[in-house]
């Protein structure tokens, strides 16, 4: 094998790594950065409530995170995307289970992690509604619709769950038959089949 083969063989699955981690850092790096918001306030002790977190603005940070994370993730087309790239991805790393994992776990993690972040920070007061009605001071900053989107995460996750479950069990059952590894040896020559000496004459 020449070193241009080698090379290119080393370059794919090295770009097929990168672009899963890429697609995994877009849709759940925002979510994860507000969970450490909320981290370092549960350090802090500070109960959810309008008052600012020991002088820190915490509250402003994680409206922050969640509004990137909502933009990117309660646009469901847009989301499914993202993880159908990071499954095919998983597929030419020839991951087969890993890709069937991504594209029916990803979608659920990226939207249940913010929701289940928004309601472990309500208190008395502070509500969600599908509508957007009403409002929640945290940690001195208005949430407003970084919090109402988590309302609707159940009835999204309603409406793909079946078709992610389904080209999930698809692509994992494809992956398996068309990345597995060829056997070896159907074009090597056999340099004892024909003798040198088989045409040589007496």
């Amino acid at each position: 094998m020449g070193e241009d083969e080698m090379s290119g063989g080393g370059r794919s699955p090295t770009l097929a790594r990168n672009l899963y981690a890429a697609c995994i850092a877009v849709l759940l790096g925002p979510v994860l950065l507000a969970w450490a918001v909320r981290g370092i306030a549960l350090a802090m002790k500070c109960a959810p409530g309008p008052d600012v977190c020991n002088g820190l603005p915490l509250g402003l940070a994680l409206r922050g995170a969640l509004s990137v994370t909502w933009l990117i993730n309660s646009n469901i087309l847009l989301m499914l995307g993202i993880a159908f790239v990071a499954t095919l991805a998983s597929l030419f790393a020839r991951r087969p289970l890993r890709a069937a994992l991504t594209f029916l776990l990803l979608p659920l993690a990226a939207l249940i992690a913010p929701m289940v972040l928004v309601y472990t920070a309500l208190y008395q007061g502070c509500t969600v509604s599908e509508a957007g009605i009403g409002s929640c001071p945290l940690w001195g900053a208005e949430m407003g619709m970084s919090f109402h989107a988590a309302a609707n995460v159940q009835w999204q996750v309603y409406g793909f769950v079946p078709y992610t479950f389904a080209l999930s069990l698809m692509m994992g059952i494809l992956g398996l038959f068309l990345m597995r590894t060829r056997p070896l040896g159907h074009a090597t020559a056999n340099p004892h089949r024909f003798p040198d000496n088989r045409f040589s004459r007496d």
